[in-house]
């Protein structure tokens, strides 16, 4: 396996401070505008502002970065997540840290997008899943360390100061990608920006299959793991905050040791059997949580449903090896705007549900292994060029 290239590497690393500033602020942004006098409702409003800016700016961010350049947009976006963030950390009254965490969330959009497309231009076809790899491996450790240092932050300084935190990561990032990407690394001056480019994008039968997927990943890990687990473990097994959390952080760590992996094994035997395996034991393990009845169960069934959703981490990969030649900003931008659908609609639904049927019950956890399933049964036609290439031996 060859060492994935510098560029990727300074990605990857910037990609680590931009997703460890977005965690680093999750711990606080309620009491932070609760701070403002605001009810809780609007405290909401803070997380569902910044989701719902991602969603709509994803796909523009990603057509926009194919014809202009992805380095650009990524400076872009982070020269916007850096102003905004010091913008909410001294913000005086709760309609500027809204607004300024609407302009975090499109900041985040572009970044993350253009980010993803540079990392798949930039890969060897026959390194792509390792290289994928390791940049969401990155998102995962960033988003784990990212809580202790803004709890550590708003404790010391202010609840403005994560914030203001972000603002400096977000600007590190930016010099990163300033004095590594090159210019014409990627970007491609020719590409043309039309509708029917997205159009054709969602007639191919493989790119709508993997963005389909791409949802149900994000249902799983958001809407189940982040959302129903916690007010499963609370309310039905009174669970402790800290014995919760050492539940989370098996998730995390399961997620992160099996996205490497994968991204090691698809390459060397191709996408589809360890995305669709991934996929049926998620459905499988998120099925069975609310048949645990103690903290034992609970830690062993969480650890098999990260382990699973670990596998399909490099998704992105099997996507660039469908997607036509310049299209590739198109498609990124369309899978983001899949995973921040899933991202946003998941916790609200199945949270909702989970409130209307008393106690957290299996009814909401089997919606989400259902939900799971039926996304990933498309998968079994998806065409595997990777695995094509392999027996070709080239």
């Amino acid at each position: 396996m060859k060492a994935p290239p510098r560029s990727i590497l300074v990605l990857s690393i910037a990609s680590f401070f931009s997703m460890m500033g977005m965690s680093i602020v999750s711990p606080v942004i309620p009491d932070y505008a609760i701070s403002f006098g605001v009810p809780f409702a609007l405290a909401g409003l803070l997380i569902s502002g910044f989701g719902l800016a991602r969603l709509f700016v994803d796909l523009p961010a990603g057509m926009l970065s194919e014809r202009f350049g992805a380095r650009r947009f990524m400076l872009l976006g982070l020269a916007i997540i850096a102003i905004s963030s010091l913008i909410a950390g001294f913000a005086g009254n709760y309609s500027v840290l809204l607004a300024a965490r609407i302009l975090e969330g499109a900041g985040s959009a572009i970044y993350m997008t253009t980010s993803l497309t540079a990392v798949t231009k930039l890969s060897p076809v026959e390194n792509r899943g390792i290289n994928l790899s390791l940049y969401m491996s990155m998102f995962l450790v960033g988003t784990m360390i990212g809580p202790v240092v803004g709890g550590f932050a708003a404790e010391h300084f202010g609840l403005g100061a994560p914030f203001t935190v972000y603002g400096i990561f977000a600007s590190i990032s930016f010099i990163l990608v300033w004095k590594t990407i090159g210019r014409d690394e990627v970007s491609d001056p020719t590409s043309d920006i039309h509708l029917r480019k997205l159009f054709g994008l969602l007639r191919n039968y493989d790119i709508l299959s993997i963005n389909l997927a791409n949802i149900c990943v994000f249902i799983a890990r958001q809407g189940v793991l982040n959302t129903l687990v916690p007010l499963y473990a609370r309310m039905n097994l009174g669970m402790a905050l800290s014995e919760l959390g050492v539940v989370l952080s098996i998730a995390a760590l399961g997620n992160l040791i099996t996205i490497l992996l994968a991204g090691m094994m698809t390459d060397r035997y191709g996408r589809k059997p360890f995305f669709l395996a991934g996929l049926g034991v998620t459905a499988l393990f998120v099925a069975l949580i609310p048949f645990t009845s103690n903290i034992i169960q609970l830690a062993i069934v969480i650890a098999g449903l990260s382990l699973s959703l670990g596998l399909a981490g490099p998704m992105a990969a099997w996507l660039t090896d469908v997607t036509p030649p310049g299209e590739m900003g198109g498609s990124m931008g369309l899978f983001r705007t899949m995973g921040d659908f899933g991202y946003v609609v998941g916790p609200v639904v199945l949270a909702a549900l989970a409130g209307t049927v008393g106690s957290v019950a299996s009814m909401p956890f089997i919606l989400a292994a259902v939900i799971v399933v039926l996304l990933t049964l498309p998968l079994i036609r998806t065409s595997d060029p990777a695995a094509a290439r392999i027996a070709k031996g080239t």
